[in-house]
Formats: structure tokens, sequence, C-alpha cells
């Protein structure tokens, strides 16, 4: 698949021309197994959201706050690997889920254990990009050459430090979206989207031109959302997500899914829009 056929080009394209944004989801792959996992793609899909992150857990996950590292621990504990997320996102796609999946990775994970080499597998089971947020524009290059090749597009993160000369290459090298960080430091902290926050996305939204743009670390209502409104095509929301989703241990797949859903109706409102039903209307060609 090229990316001019990329699910997430694709959605992210679409919200950018129709003006509108859209609500992306982090979801850690496996916390409550990967059954669970599955049924929450289906219901965000139905709920309307504009793409789900599925987080692959890692041991050192230095950009999550203790939320996320808590349910990367649990995922690991329940034995997820790789492997196992790509049959579950294979899976979804079978039954014919249409909705845009990230992997959210590390760079570590990527390199050491040989998945750069191995990114056609991810096309295969119906990933559509990846997100890898330790990984520096200055080292982008060769990543970016191996997703371009297997059709999967590679967002890459700016955050408010980011020098201009520094957010126009960025720009540049990304492919999807770019991806705003809130603010300085780990997900989970709330970020309010006050002037300067605002004036920086703002920023960014010059820099990246045409390029979509998103904005995620804090994100968990929908003022936050309608307050992007008009300024980015993504609210990526992580930490309330997991935190819906395990709801205390509840061990119940359907109730966690449930919730998951009620939430991004939440953040939605009036204002944000889905490119799911579109993707269906228009299948990809594979």
């Amino acid at each position: 698949m090229s990316l001019h056929d990329n699910r997430v080009v694709r959605m992210a394209r679409r919200l950018r021309k129709d003006g509108r944004i859209g609500v992306a989801p982090y979801v850690t792959a496996g916390d409550g197994g990967l059954t669970r996992t599955r049924r929450v793609l289906e219901r965000l899909e139905e709920a309307g959201a504009a793409c789900c992150e599925l987080g692959v857990p890692f041991s050192d996950p230095i950009a999550d706050g203790p939320v996320l590292q808590r349910a990367a621990e649990r995922s690991l504990a329940a034995g997820t690997d790789v492997a196992g997320v790509l049959d579950t996102v294979a899976s979804f796609r079978a039954d014919g889920g249409t909705l845009p999946v990230l992997l959210f990775t590390y760079l570590n994970p990527v390199v050491g254990s040989g998945l750069l080499m191995r990114l056609g597998a991810l096309a295969d089971a119906g990933v559509d990009g990846l997100l890898i947020p330790d990984l520096p524009v200055e080292e982008a290059e060769p990543v970016a050459r191996a997703a371009a090749d297997a059709g999967l597009a590679l967002p890459l993160f700016a955050a408010p430090t980011t020098e201009p000369e520094r957010l126009t290459r960025t720009a540049a090298s990304a492919t999807g979206f770019l991806y705003v960080v809130g603010r300085v430091g780990v997900t989970g902290a709330r970020t309010e989207i006050d002037g300067a926050q605002a004036t920086e996305v703002d920023r960014v939204r010059a820099a990246a031109g045409d390029l979509p743009i998103g904005v995620g670390f804090g994100i968990s209502d929908r003022a936050q959302v309608a307050a992007l409104d008009g300024r980015a095509e993504l609210a990526i929301s992580g930490t309330a997500f997991v935190r819906a989703i395990h709801g205390d241990g509840d061990p119940d797949d359907e109730a966690a899914a449930s919730r998951a859903a009620r939430l991004v109706h939440d953040l939605r409102g009036p204002a944000a829009v889905s490119a799911s039903p579109t993707l269906r209307e228009q299948p990809l060609e594979r």
C-alpha cells in the first residue's frame, strides 16, 4: 500500500480539508488482555474516533507518566508482544475494521529487535503508521525511508521548546501529521489550552503548512478539544483512555470497551468528526 492510500494520511488530510478536529485515543495494547484490546478497537471505531494510537508495551517508556507505565507493566506481565499485537490488528481488519491504527513504540525496540527490517509485516497486518517519541529528526531518515517503503506513515514530534529551524525540518520530514507535544514532561498531567499554549500551537501550525497536526499530552476533556478546534486536526488523549479501559481492574471486556467509547463521545462533542465512515465508503486498495 502506498502512502497515498494510507488510512492515517487520508484521515488527517480529510480533517484538514474539512477544517474539523478528530479525537485520537491512545490504548496500551494488551492491558487487560489482547481480547479486550480488539474489542476496544471495534468500539472506538463505532464511537467515531479518528484513529487509534496502539501502544506496544515497553519496559522503559521514558515519555510515559505513571498511569501509562503501570498499563505497560500489566501488559508485559500478561505476555503481550509485537506478534500478538499484530495478530490483534489483523483480526480487527479481517472483520472489516477500518479505523486507522498507529503503533506507538520506542526507538530501542524498533532498532534493537530488528523490527525496522520487518516493517512490511506491520503493513500486512493492517497497521497504518508508527509513532516513535524518542526518534529525533536528525536520526529519522533511515526509519522514514523504511516506513515509506512499507506504506506506513511516520508522524514526528515537536515540543514547546523546538526551535524554528528544527521545527520546519521536523514538519518537512513527518508523514501523516505532526505530533505537537502540549507541554514539556511526561504524559498524564493536564494541559491547559490557554493563551500561551494556543500561541504555541499556532506557531507549529504556521511551520507545518498543509501538514495536519495533532496535539497530545494531557488532553482529557471536551473543553480542551474545543479549544483546539480550528487550530489542530487531532486531539490526542492517552491517560484518560487508559484509565477508562482499566477501570480499576474491572475484568469485563465489554464494559471496558464501552467506557472507552463513551469517552470518545464525551471528547468529540458537536464540533469533532470521525473520518472512518468516509474510509468505509471508499475502501483502500491493498
